[in-house]
């Protein structure tokens, strides 16, 4: 039997309104700087998330640098439609290039990448990426499209973006987005977890970061039109190593999530509402483990968000935190840190990842529970790879990343070069027409060049240079 009309009309309204109180969620944070670039593009670039990417050239903001001319691209004609309007067109360096983008706000900025070889030579492309003179990718290829995201400290007024292609090769970018963070995206203080224990570590907010996971446990996927801070995050299932519905249970929550007042550590710009609303809890005595494909020989940092939405009353809750196989925290009550049920909370954990590239992280049930069903909870939780030196992601490469040198050397020198030549021809020039005249003076008064003492009026002898004259037979 059909649903009457009113109810039709109800749902869709309620339906409308969801969607409205979602994009107005994404839309608070309003960043102070908010570069939005499709790369090669001939006209803007609208995502549906309402979000408007104007073409690279002609921006006022944004001036493009290169020693010799870059190339803008367009998917060919027949060829299959793009995954994004911002994969239409590309910027395509044959050299060094790089983006000057002004910022107005010092601090933490959110740099995201797009990549998408439309074309066979943009495949076979190999180059370097850096920013604020750090390398961020290093010999870096795609063959599918991509996005790579990085949090950077920006302590100038303008943000050198630098391509540096292989030898041999291209470089090639589809679009840029640069936004201010909100201040309490990043902290300072994280816990350090070896196997030897966990230990406070403090200086996080000098690092910089490469997104390299977004999770949302139990719940659907989150995107930039219902998230915040244009974030994507994905479920959870595939990264289960233990598949085994028995040890785990799957919430939902249709409540209203709750922000402590005043706080300048959790907001919505942290994490949205939609990760926190779904989770997945271990009854005591199991454990739940996900597994991530990482690169080795890399320190990362993994923030665990975590929010109350299965306990029926505060301090039911405790449980022990794994990461990479060892304990970081033991018998974690979260009704201690937040006071109320259904407010969000998240922790720092900082690992080193050596050998086996996969970096594992559990929840384990304690005996200290007081409800024999949940005993542990996790929603969502980020990986993001930290940068091994002050230099690069990956450490040190002899990657020269310096626009001013490149740029100076190309046109400077040449500058300084015509310069000097011009001073020297018309030194030569003047020499010559002196030489020339002081001939003509000589010949025509008898008078040649010799060297003689000459008094210097003291009663001693003085050398000087003196014309006198000479017999001289013409």
């Amino acid at each position: 039997m059909a649903a009457p009309p009113t109810s039709r009309r109800l749902a869709l309204v309620l339906i409308l309104i969801a969607a409205f109180c979602s994009a107005a969620a994404a839309a608070r944070f309003a960043p102070a700087d908010n570069h939005l670039l499709a790369c090669g593009a001939a006209a803007p670039a609208v995502l549906p998330d309402g979000r408007r990417f104007v073409p690279d050239s002609g921006c006022a903001s944004t001036r493009l640098r290169s020693s010799s001319p870059s190339l803008s691209s367009a998917a060919p004609p027949g060829s299959p439609p793009p995954p994004s309007p911002l994969h239409a067109s590309a910027r395509v360096f044959s050299c060094r290039a790089s983006y000057d983008l002004s910022v107005r706000r010092r601090g933490h900025h959110i740099l995201r990448l797009h990549f998408y070889p439309f074309a066979p030579a943009l495949a076979a492309s190999r180059f370097h990426v850096g920013a604020a003179g750090l390398l961020l990718l290093h010999n870096f290829t795609v063959s599918s499209p991509v996005v790579k995201e990085f949090i950077l400290p920006v302590d100038s007024d303008v943000l050198v973006l630098t391509f540096v292609p292989d030898s041999g090769s291209t470089a090639f970018v589809n679009a840029i987005e640069l936004v201010s963070a909100p201040e309490e995206l990043v902290g300072d203080i994280g816990t350090l977890v070896t196997s030897g224990g966990a230990a406070q570590i403090h200086g996080l907010s000098s690092q910089v970061f490469e997104t390299l996971y977004r999770i949302n446990v139990a719940g659907r996927k989150v995107t930039p039109f219902n998230g915040t801070l244009w974030r994507t995050w994905v479920n959870d299932e595939k990264f289960l190593v233990d598949t085994d519905s028995a040890n785990y249970r799957v919430w939902s929550f249709s409540g209203r999530i709750a922000y402590p007042k005043g706080s300048r550590q959790m907001t919505r710009e942290v994490a949205p509402d939609n990760v926190y609303n779904s989770a997945r809890s271990v009854k005591p005595g199991t454990n739940v483990t996900w597994g991530f494909p990482v690169p080795v020989g890399s320190r990362y940092l993994v923030r665990m968000h975590f929010c109350d939405i299965a306990s029926k009353a505060l301090y039911e809750l405790y449980f022990n935190i794994y990461v990479n196989g060892d304990l970081a925290v033991k018998d974690f009550d979260l009704s201690s840190v937040t006071g109320f049920l259904a407010y969000p909370y998240y922790i720092d954990f900082v690992v080193d990842v050596k050998d086996e590239g996969i970096l594992k992280l559990a929840i384990g049930g304690s005996k200290k529970s007081l409800s024999d069903e949940v005993s542990g909870i996790l929603n969502a939780l980020e990986i993001m790879r930290m940068n091994k030196t002050s230099g690069g992601m990956d450490g040190a490469f002899p990657i020269d990343l310096d626009m001013e040198y490149v740029v100076g050397k190309g046109i400077g020198e040449f500058a300084r070069s015509l310069l000097c030549g011009f001073i020297f021809a018309g030194l030569f020039v003047a020499l010559v027409m002196l030489v020339l005249r002081l001939r003509t003076e000589l010949r025509n008064n008898g008078a040649a060049w010799s060297w003689r003492p000459m008094d210097s009026g003291e009663g001693k002898l003085a050398r000087a240079y003196q014309l006198v004259p000479s017999k001289t037979d013409y």
